[in-house]
């Protein structure tokens, strides 16, 4: 399977195809035979909108975890609400996307786990105006918080045993599907699927792992532009952003 829209629907057509129910974390356990799609949202809001909307016109939900904390988007920006909104208003849910590393104190010692992921979700249902946060997926989790098993009132962790032991769980980390998914829908071996992927790799026409990197980095000149100009007036006659 490569990387491009057009793929992803043969994907969720694949999934119709064979027989799968497109669930939650929530209802998953009416459905007698549920795929569960989740969305990791690590560089890029615009990417998630793109995808939520393709789901959307195949009349399907999904589950989009967004990172409190990030270098690369702020989810209390009035940009990025209005396109979480968006996500939200094409049927899908958004969870928390919880980064234990900015937690990690310098004796290498962790404060208490379920409690900051019970504030980040306060946070974060706050700002986007959601209602409660009832999902969370780690963000390069540690060893250890694979092994854990957080069980966390009010908040379906997506890291949970049940989600990798009761479900066929892959992923598409690193722009690289760790197994065949393709094989894995149509083999007929298994009768709950959990997938993960990320919209980030996903673009109209195939693109190397090289290249979706660049244009990424490439395109924050774009929008650094765009946000000066709406701060500085009359910014096109201090410079061009062609130059950029």
């Amino acid at each position: 399977m490569n990387f491009t829209y057009k793929s992803y629907r043969n994907l969720i057509n694949q999934l119709k195809e064979h027989g799968f129910s497109f669930a939650n974390y929530h209802n998953y356990k009416q459905y007698d035979m549920p795929v569960i799609m989740r969305h990791d949202v690590d560089n890029s809001l615009d990417k998630a909108v793109s995808l939520a909307k393709i789901e959307q016109e195949e009349g399907i939900s999904s589950t989009y975890f967004l990172l409190l904390s990030t270098d690369f988007y702020n989810v209390s920006s009035k940009h990025s609400v209005d396109k979480i909104r968006t996500i939200m208003e094409c049927g899908h849910e958004i969870g928390l996307h919880f980064d234990e590393m900015k937690y990690t104190l310098a004796s290498g010692t962790m404060p208490d786990v379920i409690d900051a992921i019970k504030t980040e979700a306060e946070i974060m249902s706050r700002i986007i105006g959601a209602g409660q946060i009832k999902t969370v997926s780690m963000h390069r989790p540690s060893k250890e918080t694979l092994e854990a098993d957080y069980k966390i009132d009010g908040i379906i962790n997506s890291y949970g045993m049940e989600f990798f032991k009761e479900f066929k769980y892959v992923s598409d980390s690193r722009r690289r599907w760790r197994e065949d998914v393709e094989n894995i829908i149509t083999s007929g071996e298994y009768d709950k699927l959990h997938i993960l992927t990320h919209a980030f790799w996903y673009n109209e026409e195939e693109l190397d792992l090289r290249t979706s990197v660049e244009q990424f980095v490439l395109s924050g000149n774009h929008d650094r532009y765009q946000a000066m100009k709406e701060n500085i007036t009359n910014l096109d006659e201090i410079m061009d952003e062609v130059k950029l």
